[in-house]
C-alpha cells in the first residue's frame, strides 16, 4: 500500500516539475515589460538643428511606419489680405438735420456774399452808403462764411470728406435714398491689433437678419475712432436690393485691402502642432529627416493657414502623425537629458 502512494507521490510531483518546466520555456520566449521599453528607447528618432536653430528629428522608414506618417506638399495661394470688421446700420436723422443746416448756413451765405458785394461797389463808385454800412456788410458776410465753414467741419468730422465733399444736390439725393430705406451708410471697425495698410477696394456685407450678401458702392475712413470697437473704423455706402435697411441692424464686413496680392502657401490644419502658445510644422526635408518650422497664426483659410515666409510651394509636411512625432521629439530631449 505505500509502494503505491509513494508512486502515485512521485507521478504528481514529476507532473508539477514538467510544467513548470513549460511555464519557464514559454515566459522565457516572450519579451517582458522592461523589453518593451528597451525597444522603445532603441527606437527613439536622433535630433539636430538646422543653421537656422529649427529641431530636426531623424526617423528611419520603419519608425515612420510605426507611427503611421504621412506627408502632403503645400499648396501655393496668391490672395487679397482681408480683414472681418463688424458694426451698424448709421441712422440717417443726424445726418438729415446737419444738411438741413449746412443748407440754410448756404443760403445766408449767398445772401450775405452778395449784399457785401454790392455794398462794396456802391461805395467805390462813391454812391450814397456809407463806409460804416460797408463794414457792417463786410462783417456780416465774415460772420456767416465761419458758420458755414462750421457747418462743413462738422459735416466732415461725423460722417467723413466723402460725404462733405459732394455737391448739395448729390448729397440731398443720398439722404433720400437713406430715409427711404433704398440705400444705408455703415460704420464698421477692425477688431483690435488688426488692420489693413490701405484703404480696402472692395467689401462684402452681411447684415443681420438680411437676405443676401450687399457690395459696397464706396469706401471711406471714418473720422473718428467707435468708442465700443477701439479698432480701425471705416464707411461703407451700400445700396438695398428689395429688402430695406433699417439704422442699427448689425453688420459683419469682409474688407479687401487694396494693396498688392500676397503669395504663400496654405499649411492645412492637420499639420499644425502646438507646443505652449507657439504653433509648428515638421517639414520633410530629406527622406528620414523632418524639420519643425513655426508658423505664425495670424490669417486663417478655410483649409489651414496662410502663411508667406518659412515655407514654399512643394514643400512637404507631416499631416498625420506630427503630434506623435512632436511627442518623439521631447522623448528624445528628455533621454538626453538624463
Amino acid at each position: 500500500m505505500n509502494t503505491k502512494r509513494s508512486r502515485l507521490i512521485a507521478l504528481v510531483v514529476a507532473a508539477l516539475a514538467v510544467v513548470v518546466v513549460l511555464v519557464w520555456v514559454f515566459s522565457a520566449g516572450r519579451p517582458d515589460e522592461g523589453d518593451e521599453e528597451d525597444q522603445v528607447t532603441a527606437t527613439t528618432p536622433s535630433l539636430s538643428h538646422s543653421s537656422n536653430g529649427d529641431v530636426i528629428v531623424t526617423l528611419s522608414g520603419a519608425q515612420q511606419g510605426n507611427i503611421g506618417l504621412k506627408t502632403a506638399a503645400l499648396a501655393p495661394l496668391t490672395r487679397v489680405r482681408e480683414v472681418t470688421a463688424y458694426g451698424v446700420v448709421l441712422d440717417p436723422a443726424p445726418l438729415a438735420a446737419l444738411d438741413a443746416q449746412l443748407v440754410a448756413a448756404r443760403a445766408t451765405l449767398d445772401a450775405s456774399q452778395a449784399e457785401y458785394t454790392r455794398a462794396r461797389l456802391l461805395h467805390s463808385a462813391q454812391q450814397n452808403i456809407s463806409l460804416k454800412d460797408l463794414q457792417t456788410a463786410q462783417a456780416k458776410f465774415q460772420s456767416d462764411q465761419a458758420q458755414f465753414n462750421l457747418q462743413s467741419q462738422r459735416l466732415a468730422d461725423q460722417w467723413g470728406g466723402v460725404i462733405a465733399a459732394l455737391t448739395p444736390a448729390a448729397r440731398a439725393g443720398m439722404i433720400a435714398a437713406l430715409i427711404k430705406r433704398t440705400a444705408a451708410i455703415i460704420r464698421v471697425a477692425v477688431p483690435p491689433g488688426q488692420s489693413l495698410a490701405n484703404a480696402p477696394a472692395r467689401a462684402e456685407i452681411s447684415v443681420l437678419g438680411y437676405p443676401r450678401p450687399l457690395a459696397a458702392q464706396s469706401i471711406w475712413y471714418a473720422p473718428a475712432v467707435d468708442p465700443n470697437f477701439q479698432g480701425q473704423s471705416f464707411m461703407l455706402r451700400v445700396a438695398a436690393q428689395d429688402f430695406p435697411l433699417p439704422p442699427g441692424s448689425a453688420v459683419t464686413a469682409r474688407l479687401a485691402s487694396s494693396a498688392a496680392a500676397e503669395r504663400g502657401v496654405v499649411v492645412p490644419s492637420a499639420a499644425v502642432v502646438r507646443t505652449g502658445e507657439a504653433a509648428f510644422a515638421y517639414v520633410q526635408t530629406a527622406p528620414t529627416s523632418f524639420e519643425r518650422r513655426a508658423i505664425p497664426m495670424r490669417d486663417s483659410v478655410p483649409a489651414g493657414w496662410f502663411v508667406n515666409a518659412g515655407f514654399a510651394a512643394g514643400d512637404r509636411v507631416v499631416v498625420t502623425g506630427a503630434q506623435a512625432l512632436l511627442s518623439e521629439e521631447f522623448k528624445s530631449e528628455i533621454q538626453v537629458k538624463d
